[in-house]
């Protein structure tokens, strides 16, 4: 019986730590493929990109390779200056969705997003792209051999 229990404990640490890999917090220091901010979602990386009148999500798997959005849905909820807009995303290119709309560019924009892949459940995730992310050279990662 106590081999059963160090069993589990060992099984909850070696998963603790593979979850931490991905915690909003480990995300927003590392490089981005495009520059905006990513988020996890499900089985899916969605990185966020903001200009002043539109939204750009890249879809990718956990080992960073494009996942294509052909057929594929989604609405963002921008919340800024204390309005709230709803902005319907489409596919754009291979592993892209994009919209447009009207809100306002600030540093305490949130945003969430849900999307749709083709024969998949709804994913959704948060971001607060404009907000001033930690910058930490590559080399100071240490992320336990994961890579993205």
């Amino acid at each position: 019986m106590k081999l059963l229990y160090t069993l589990l404990a060992v099984a909850a640490l070696a998963f603790a730590g593979q979850t931490s890999a991905h915690s909003d917090e480990y995300l927003d220091t590392i490089a981005t493929p495009h520059g905006g901010q990513m988020r996890m979602a499900g089985a899916y990386h969605f990185e966020l990109m903001v200009s002043a009148d539109a939204l750009t999500v890249y879809v990718t798997d956990h080992a960073g390779m494009p996942v294509a959005t052909t057929g594929a849905a989604g609405t963002a909820t921008v919340l800024a200056g204390g309005k709230r807009a709803s902005v319907t995303l489409q596919p754009a290119g291979a592993d892209q969705l994009r919209g447009s709309g009207q809100f306002i560019l600030d540093p305490a924009m949130r945003v969430v997003l849900n999307i749709t892949l083709p024969g998949q459940s709804a994913q959704q995730a948060r971001f607060t792209p404009l907000a001033p992310r930690p910058v930490i050279p590559t080399a100071a990662h240490d992320d336990g051999g994961h890579h993205h």
